[in-house]
């Protein structure tokens, strides 16, 4: 689909680049995100776990955490991202920082919806104090 759409043409110009083809569960161009002259384009990357847990590093304070994602979850986060007024956006001139407006408005909502939890423990009834530490 086309990512730039002027009144006389229409350019598939925004690319998305990766190594992993693989990996990629789903792409496509989000037209009704309209912030400047060029449609978003996005997509989703299947991550392994143990990647995402290099990326947090083995000392991170999230070690043991999850971000539990259901139907309910997903659902939240997909109403609070329509509920932004994102014409915030146009306020900010540089790129980077209207990028980082964005990444801060969107890591938020991210936070909000899918907070870090720690799993539930199976069979700790039957443990001694000193197995759980």
């Amino acid at each position: 689909r086309p990512t730039r759409i002027t009144d006389h043409s229409a350019t598939l110009i925004d690319h998305i680049f990766t190594n992993s083809c693989h990996a990629v569960i789903k792409s496509g161009v989000i037209s009704d995100f309209d912030l400047s002259d060029h449609l978003a384009t996005f997509a989703n990357l299947l991550i392994a776990k143990r990647k995402i847990d290099c990326m947090l590093g083995s000392n991170s304070s999230y070690d043991g955490f999850t971000r539990p994602a259901n139907a309910e979850t997903i659902t939240s986060f997909v109403e609070e991202i329509k509920k932004v007024d994102w014409t915030f956006l146009f306020a900010v001139e540089n790129a980077d920082e209207k990028c980082n407006a964005f990444n801060d408005k969107y890591t938020e909502i991210y936070k909000m919806c899918f907070p870090f939890k720690r799993p539930k423990l199976q069979g700790v009834r039957d443990m001694k104090p000193w197995m759980l530490d």
